[in-house]
């Protein structure tokens, strides 16, 4: 596809561009500087002297102040984190372990404690496979905390959610206890 121009566009005209004088810019009243003109409802005094920078105005040796208001004193707080009445409470769970990451506990603010066991058996066979724990679904072997065979990860405080996941091809038994606080 060729490009051909149109009558009249393949010539420049022979004009001169008009050009525009620059007018410096003027500000109505008085322009502070740095500070624009904006007066911010201060008089500039008639017989002040424009300096290099800012308008002169003479001193005042204004020494009265307000004297300082006194302060009350302090109130004693007491901060209480737990209410009134409380008691402890615990649930013990039991999960297979499989290669799919699987939520193991969901988050509860009044969870106290926690203690995870890696049983190290399958269907009561003794078993070697390892089990990884982690905060979220995308939990692997390889990011995970790993809990070996007969171990016991105690105490475990976190109040987030709770995920496990075993090696590629291979399962686990884990039983968990958890001990968490029930307001009456």
């Amino acid at each position: 596809m060729v490009y051909r121009q149109l009558p009249g566009q393949a010539e420049s005209p022979d004009r001169e561009p008009e050009r525009v004088k620059p007018v410096p810019e003027r500000y109505a009243g008085v322009n502070f500087p740095y500070r624009g003109v904006e007066k911010h409802g201060v008089e500039v005094p008639k017989d002040a002297e424009y300096d290099t920078r800012e308008f002169q105005y003479e001193e005042e040796d204004v020494e009265e102040y307000l004297p300082a208001e006194p302060e009350p004193d302090p109130i004693p707080v007491k901060v209480v984190t737990d209410t009134a009445r409380e008691r402890l409470d615990w649930r013990a769970l039991r999960f297979r372990v499989t290669e799919t990451p699987q939520q193991i506990l969901g988050r509860h603010d009044k969870r106290k404690a926690v203690r995870i066991k890696n049983h190290g058996l399958l269907d009561g066979q003794a078993n070697t496979t390892p089990i990884y724990i982690g905060n979220d679904a995308g939990l692997r072997p390889y990011t995970g905390y790993e809990l070996a065979p007969g171990e016991v990860l105690y105490p475990f405080l976190s109040t987030e959610d709770v995920w496990a996941v075993a090696p590629d091809g291979e399962e686990s038994e884990i039983s968990i206890l958890i001990e968490f606080a029930v307001e009456l």
